[in-house]
């Protein structure tokens, strides 16, 4: 402070300037009081001592949502008086696994998730959490196989038809049948090209990384899979030549063991090789085995057509081959490229479903679109046609392939009803035949026929996705549909951006109907993968896929670095 000389008596006027962000607050000493300007009369030595305080404004954080806001001194809900001038850093945090930071709005709009603010004034500010649709981890592992070509592991992790997912010890497996390459030089027969060995992921702390690669179990080109319980069998419906009659592979069955492993045996012998396009089991003759078909099965020669495929469980995971239990006298496109194994009359003895595989116009072929069902004769000693449908027109106006079945009862009526996968060259769909409980069925439900251009899938999965109580209807989507694709290139993954899942979700509407998910857009910008594959996880939809990047495709190492992906989906 300064001193100043001044007569006895002399009356000084003393006045406070407060500088920039200061107020003045009062005089200490020998002055008191906050008048500003005051006088004092001069009598003695005085001390005077003008007080001035910072100016301090309040901040005022409103949450919206689940999440807090950290900062060194103040806490989130609360309103904080601050000296002018303070910078006060903030950010949002958000608290439930579900929930994401929006924005910042107020007297500061942002959408960045730490803000500096500098406090000049009362400030009010509200952050907004929001709750999310989609969890993604990614991650990137090593597939590293001796005798594996780049090639053939890139083909295998691309496969949509085959992979499987299974638990063991209640950890999560996916399993993905060997896939073969050929390059630009496609090959006349698969025998000049050697079979494929099958790889495994298993999830670990939500990421999925490789496990193992069987090498005894070889395809081709894996077409179709069921799983039941701890049981799997998978069928090789590769079509490698020009000779349709030429193409067959094997079907393997496997048990689920613990820690991942999988006991795999494979059905058939070389004699009883078939196209095994689609692909069942069930117990036939109610001895507690699965029993396994095959479709369209095997080309006799010297018949001039294709046998339908049947291996009988005799114990001990060995099966012997009996076609003879079901001779099916159709040919052509209405014999059938998929059957289905299924109880429908609750008597523990599995019916045999079947449905052709369509081509040309159902209003003058009755034949098409149809679906048989077929019970077994215990006089006969073989299965005899029980049912055969008998409105071609119910659901398409064109000839449609079917390329799966499965039996489930979609409308808790305690009843079977029959699912069907079809393709045709304008596009594929779903069906649903309702039981009628006597072991006939009758039209209920179509989905939209789409394009290739809309959205092609590889047949479904069958679970309760939202945890209603009733079986939804799962697609398993490939190549480059806008309803997948969210810039759909064809052929370019990199090109097509991202992808969206709300199409591939068909959940059901209490009654064997379904609708696609569409109370929130299941949208995944800027991520490179190929296909997803659908499984629950603690009551909770998840999608496998996986991706070989370029730089990923590690040709002059015969490997690759498989960027891999768990998305998990919040249907509430």
């Amino acid at each position: 402070g300064a001193a100043t000389d001044y007569n006895s008596g002399t009356i000084v006027e003393l006045t406070a300037v407060p500088e920039g962000e200061w107020l003045f607050v009062e005089w200490k000493g020998d002055l008191t009081g906050s008048e500003n300007p005051t006088q004092i009369t001069i009598d003695k030595a005085k001390n005077v001592t003008a007080v001035f305080v910072k100016k301090q404004y309040p901040l005022t954080i409103e949450i919206e949502g689940e999440g807090t806001v950290t900062e060194k001194v103040i806490k989130a809900g609360v309103a904080t008086d601050y000296n002018s001038g303070t910078i006060v850093e903030l950010t949002a945090e958000p608290t439930g696994e579900w929930t994401q930071f929006e924005s910042w709005t107020g007297d500061v709009n942002s959408n960045e998730t730490t803000i500096q603010i500098t406090i000049d004034k009362p400030i009010s500010i509200k952050v907004a959490f929001k709750e999310k649709n989609l969890i993604i981890n990614k991650s990137i592992t090593r597939i590293d196989v001796p005798g594996q070509s780049t090639g053939y592991l890139r083909a295998s992790f691309y496969n949509v038809s085959g992979p499987f997912h299974y638990l063991s010890d209640d950890e999560h497996y996916f399993f993905y049948p060997g896939t073969v390459f050929w390059g630009q030089n496609k090959p006349n027969s698969k025998d000049e090209i050697p079979p494929s060995p099958s790889h495994v992921l298993k999830k670990v702390d939500g990421l999925w990384k490789y496990h193992k690669t069987y090498d005894d179990v070889l395809f081709w080109g894996a077409r179709n899979f069921e799983t039941f319980e701890n049981k799997v069998v998978v069928g090789d419906g590769n079509e490698i030549g020009p000779d349709g009659t030429d193409w067959n592979g094997d079907t393997y069955y496997g048990e689920i063991q613990s820690q991942g492993e999988i006991n795999w045996v494979k059905v058939n012998d070389d004699e009883n090789r078939g196209f095994y396009h689609g692909t069942t089991f069930g117990d036939l003759n109610n001895d507690g085995l699965l029993d396994i078909g095959g479709a369209p099965g095997q080309w006799y020669e010297e018949e001039n057509k294709w046998r339908l495929k049947v291996f009988i469980q005799k114990g001990g995971m060995q099966f012997e081959n009996n076609d003879l239990i079901f001779e099916y006298n159709e040919t052509g496109h209405n014999l059938p490229f998929t059957l289905g194994f299924a109880d429908l009359f609750g008597d523990s003895y599995g019916e045999i479903i079947t449905a052709d595989y369509g081509g040309g116009d159902p209003s003058s072929n009755s034949k098409l679109n149809r679906i048989e069902i077929f019970k077994y004769d215990s006089n006969q000693k073989k299965y005899v046609k029980h049912f055969e449908s008998s409105q071609p027109t119910a659901f398409y106006d064109i000839g449609m392939g079917a390329t799966s079945i499965k039996a489930f009862d979609f409308d808790n009526d305690g009843i079977k009803d029959i699912s069907i996968a079809r393709e045709d060259q304008k596009g594929n769909a779903f069906e649903i035949w309702k039981g009628n409980g006597d072991g006939t069925f009758e039209p209920h439900f179509v989905s939209p026929l789409w394009s290739q251009n809309e959205l092609q899938f590889r047949e479904f999965l069958v679970f309760d996705a939202n945890n209603d109580g009733y079986l939804d209807i799962l697609l398993r989507p490939f190549h480059y549909g806008r309803l997948y694709r969210t810039n759909p290139v064809w052929w370019d993954v990199y090109a097509s951006k991202g992808i969206k899942l709300n199409h591939l979700i068909w959940l059901n509407n209490g009654n064997g109907t379904f609708s696609y998910y569409s109370k929130e857009d299941l949208i995944i910008d800027d991520i490179l993968i190929d296909n997803v594959h659908p499984y629950m996880d603690k009551g909770i939809l998840h999608y496998s896929g996986s991706f070989t990047t370029d730089e990923g495709a590690l040709y002059g190492e015969d490997a690759i670095d498989l960027t891999t992906y768990d998305i998990k989906v919040n249907l509430n």
